[in-house]
């Protein structure tokens, strides 16, 4: 995985990074909402999408032995996944998570050409944080050239390089994602 450049202005472009070292776990997952009628993806109102995946990223984290980066994945998913429910286009999310013995790659398409960009906010603002925390916590981060998928890296401590992740527990592979009907209660 390799560092991005970057203006302090502007998202770094950078092409999503191949993973040559050996994968230990790798997790895709489309998210559709369904057209509505203006074709914009319908938005996760209740963060149950987000909360969703900061789950399953930190179950899979944990598993590995590799509680030190849980913290940081879940808020790295987090900002990704809420800006491409926000701003994405096309109805359809994308989200990667990758492990390896180095670390673990957060990828998240959203199908917008529009690249989001670094904000400079007043200490006001409620919002426009997201990417300058990060800019701040990635190991890399960056944005594909054409636009559509934002990622970001986090590395293992020297110290833990030299012993790979434990194995997954015998079973987990069968474990399924199931997509849950929204409650009509109120």
């Amino acid at each position: 995985m390799t560092r991005a450049a970057q203006s302090a202005d502007s998202s770094p472009i950078a092409p999503v990074p191949g993973v040559a070292e050996p994968i230990c776990d790798e997790f895709v997952v489309r998210i559709s909402s369904g057209a509505v009628s203006s074709s914009d993806l319908e938005r996760d109102r209740g963060g149950q999408w987000v909360g969703r995946l900061r789950s399953i990223c930190a179950a899979k984290l944990t598993t590995w032995g590799l509680t030190p980066l849980v913290d940081d994945a879940k808020l790295l998913l987090s900002e990704l996944v809420t800006n491409a429910l926000r701003y994405g286009e096309g109805g359809k999310i994308e989200f990667r998570l990758v492990i390896t013995p180095r670390g673990l790659l957060i990828a998240v398409d959203d199908g917008s050409a529009v690249r989001p960009q670094l904000s400079d906010v007043g200490a006001a603002s409620e919002t426009g944080r997201g990417l300058l925390l990060v800019a701040a916590l990635a190991g890399d981060w960056g944005v594909s050239p054409d636009g559509t998928t934002t990622w970001c890296t986090l590395h293992l401590p020297e110290a833990w390089n030299s012993e790979p992740p434990r194995r997954q527990p015998p079973g987990w592979a069968r474990l399924r994602l199931q997509p849950s009907t929204p409650s009509t209660h109120k």
